[in-house]
């Protein structure tokens, strides 16, 4: 986990000294998921929703890269994933389809295990590849629509009386998203 962050700050610490000439962009996105939950016992439908903030400089006319937050609600699990965001488009001035990756790490809370003595629900990667189509309305403002795949890993350890972890079960979710957005250039 430090090394994630330590590795996170670097990156857009050297992201911003290449890009300080340009500016910020930043996207307001908001979409429904479906999907499901695999785990060793039995499949789970999943569905919800989500709000996602992309901050990104532009790398010349073709790639952006910056960092994101999003905030994913499902029927009973809550994540809050911090990710960086990559971005290309054929021009960040033309209308027309766009690439996205988000790679980074979520918090994780389930209801069911919330208030669990014994348990505990443990987010861990979040990865999210998509495409799109963005139109711009005006020099400082465009929409997207976008589809992508949402991969998010969690652990659901069990401890013992004596606080000792005992048994990890992994658990992966596979989500589809189709999210509308907001760009300010």
């Amino acid at each position: 986990m430090k090394h994630y962050f330590a590795t996170l700050t670097l990156l857009f610490c050297t992201l911003f000294v290449y890009c300080q000439h340009s500016k910020l962009n930043s996207q307001i996105e908001l979409g429904g998921l479906r999907g499901i939950q695999l785990s060793k016992s039995f499949p789970i439908l999943k569905s919800g929703g989500m709000a996602q903030l992309n901050v990104s400089k532009p790398l010349g006319d073709y790639v952006s890269l910056g960092l994101g937050v999003a905030y994913i609600q499902l029927e009973d699990e809550t994540f809050t994933p911090l990710f960086i965001h990559c971005r290309a488009s054929r021009n960040e001035n033309d209308n027309g389809l766009f690439y996205n990756t988000a790679v980074g790490y979520s918090q994780a809370t389930n209801q069911t295990f919330e208030d669990a003595i014994n348990s505990r629900y443990v987010g861990k990667m979040y990865f999210s590849p998509g495409m799109g189509y963005q139109y711009r309305i005006s020099q400082k403002l465009g929409l997207t629509a976008s589809f992508n795949y949402i991969l998010q890993k969690v652990d659901l350890e069990h401890y013992n009386r004596d606080h000792q972890l005992y048994h990890t079960e992994s658990l992966t979710i596979d989500l589809i998203a189709f999210k509308v957005g907001l760009i300010l250039y």
